[in-house]
């Protein structure tokens, strides 16, 4: 193999080891509590090779994420059924219940979404990684507004603006799955959660349904 194509190579795979790192480190303490160091002792390398390849800590984050948002993005595109002939409310169930099952079936990546909401994650990677980030998680709110969209095209919802309503949906769910990641909310609720979020949706469903 010429020099330069193992080099390559060798780079690529000293990267993956980090970032494999990186993974292990954010799923068992945090994105807050784990540190550029931890990262760096888990891959075996210096903190300065770490900084070689990535350019901050919310950078690595960035790319742990796209790994989530793309998988949660697939799901929500095989939930969506194109294919299928569905009814617009069906296809809100369906969106609603694979979101769902991502926040129980990957409960690290869905952890590091709520990350990129606290401090300065768009301050401290490059534009062009966040705008990554951000396109990806506007693909999953847009098979939203496609179902709302087909509900008023049909005649089904009376909402006049589409986004602001996808929006709303996505805010009522991800705030229950919030409130129920902590023991003592979902004692005051006094509900489980798939109750609770089912009950959200229908609430939210009927809202799109009303005149009024």
């Amino acid at each position: 193999m010429p020099t330069r194509a193992r080099h390559g190579r060798e780079k690529e795979e000293r990267r993956q080891s980090i970032l494999q790192a990186a993974r292990e480190v954010f799923f068992e303490n945090g994105f807050y509590r784990a540190t550029v160091d931890d990262v760096a002792g888990r891959a075996k390398v210096s903190k300065g090779t770490v900084y070689l390849y990535f350019e901050s800590k919310e950078t690595i984050l960035a790319l742990l994420l796209l790994e989530g948002l793309n998988e949660l993005v697939e799901n929500l595109e095989d939930a969506y059924a194109a294919a299928k002939t569905l009814s617009a409310d069906e296809r809100l169930r369906r969106l609603s219940r694979a979101y769902l099952s991502f926040f129980e079936e990957k409960p690290d990546y869905f952890r590091l979404l709520t990350a990129t909401d606290r401090g300065r994650f768009q301050d401290s990677v490059e534009p062009s990684v966040y705008q990554e980030v951000l396109s990806a998680s506007l693909k999953g709110l847009d098979w939203v507004g496609m179902a709302i969209q087909q509900g008023i095209d049909e005649g089904l919802f009376h909402c006049c603006d589409v986004r602001p309503a996808a929006s709303i949906l996505w805010a009522t769910l991800n705030g229950v799955l919030d409130l129920m990641k902590h023991p003592l909310r979902r004692e005051m609720v006094g509900l489980e959660l798939e109750p609770l979020y089912q009950a959200a949706l229908e609430t939210v469903l009927q809202g799109l349904q009303s005149r009024e």
